[in-house]
């Protein structure tokens, strides 16, 4: 039952506590409609899937049942449980096995404290909408949701009302970024070891050349004039480059700047790719007379901490009169503020809150972000340099 909320009720200062399972960190958080973080805490899984070269289900289901109940213990130790008006909780999208774990413990205590109401939250809009929690952002606003599972490139016109410019066709750049890590084994590297993959390339790329190596994105991405991302082939391709000249940690023909090179070619590449399609979306907006879609970028997700993105999109940005806002990189990964925060703008919208959990709720593993536009970007027909700063030294190339 979906809970009607009074004029009273809406403007009071809210308290949400917000739970995330949606891959392999166990968070929570309570925020309040004052923008205030009550409290935070986070169980991250990263040295027990390491060892397999990515995220293993069964490992994350299980770590998820393990720390539901001391993160929660830990984020509620000072805050009374009569002061919650409602919890948030993940469901889609994400892995289902993990997803179920925060479902099942949220069903739980909402048997347990009968007067919180329940509100479902898709994960990329809690990642979309925690710039308003740190920022003064107003809509609409474009929105870039780039991280291990996901790309996304959009317009946030509202809390529930999202269009779609493009989104990965194949895999997200925080896989590409982690598998490339996985291939040229960095986790094996002393000094990068105990980083995530991304983490890993992007500190060796700080020293790096990353005009020693040429890596292309796919056949797809270079015919297709959208707003859509494909890193499948850019990732093969890194692979083939990777066996061909030994390029990894421990290689006797391999020293340490050929790793640092390779980690900056790799990272270039990647972020050439999304840079072009932020280029098409900005181009489009003025094609079609929405400038104000365009008067502010937002960069969030996992991969929006890598600084060589933020700094080349911050030039686009600069380039075009558009204000760039990046929430702190805390905020970038998974965490549990994004999942109440977006619970507070839901809850003053009484939108799908509701009076308790329904009966069957069923956690999605895709879900599409609002309504797909991208078929309009295609018939205007942009072209945009794949590297407008020509920081190769070459000829533009038109995708």
């Amino acid at each position: 039952m979906i809970r009607n909320l009074s004029i009273n009720r809406i403007y009071h200062s809210l308290r949400i506590l917000g739970i995330e399972t949606s891959c392999d960190d166990t968070a929570a958080a309570v925020v309040d409609s004052q923008r205030t973080i009550l409290s935070q805490a986070c169980r991250n899984q990263l040295k027990y899937h390491q060892p397999w070269g990515g995220i293993v289900p069964s490992i994350a289901k299980n770590h998820h049942y393990e720390n539901l109940v001391p993160v929660v213990a830990e984020v509620m130790k000072d805050i009374e449980w009569n002061t919650i008006d409602a919890i948030a909780t993940s469901v889609k999208p994400g892995l289902v096995i993990s997803l179920w774990q925060g479902i099942n413990f949220t069903r739980q205590l909402l048997q347990k404290y009968t007067h919180l109401s329940f509100i479902p939250i898709h994960h990329m809009e809690a990642h979309a909408l925690t710039v308003r929690l740190t920022h003064d952002v107003p809509f609409p606003y474009m929105v870039l949701l780039a991280s291990g599972g996901h790309c996304i490139l959009g317009i946030v016109e509202d809390v529930d009302k999202f269009y779609r410019l493009g989104e990965t066709k194949d895999i997200a750049p925080g896989e590409a970024f982690d598998k490339s890590a996985r291939e040229m084994k960095l986790h094996e590297h002393p000094l990068v070891q105990d980083m995530a993959g991304g983490a890993a390339i992007g500190y060796l790329a700080r020293e790096g050349d990353e005009k020693r190596y040429q890596l292309i994105t796919s056949r797809y991405s270079a015919k297709m004039k959208d707003c859509s991302f494909s890193f499948g082939g850019m990732l093969s391709q890194i692979r083939r480059v990777i066996g061909k000249e030994s390029i990894y940690y421990g290689s006797s023909s391999t020293d340490e700047q050929k790793l640092k090179d390779f980690a900056a070619c790799i990272q270039a590449s990647i972020v050439r790719h999304i840079e072009t399609r932020v280029h098409r979306a900005i181009l489009f907006c003025d094609t079609i007379q929405k400038s104000q879609w365009k008067q502010r970028l937002v960069l969030a997700g996992g991969v929006a901490s890598n600084l060589y993105l933020r700094q080349r999109i911050n030039d686009l940005c600069s380039h075009y009169g558009i204000e760039l806002v990046c929430p702190p990189v805390e905020f970038c990964t998974d965490n549990g503020v994004m999942i109440a925060w977006n619970g507070i703008e839901r809850y003053r919208r009484n939108l799908n809150v509701f009076e308790r959990m329904p009966e069957i709720v069923v956690p999605e593993g895709r879900s599409p972000l609002g309504s797909d536009i991208s078929e309009q970007v295609c018939a205007c027909d942009l072209s945009v340099p794949f590297d407008w700063k020509t920081i190769l030294g070459k000829k533009h190339v038109l995708l």
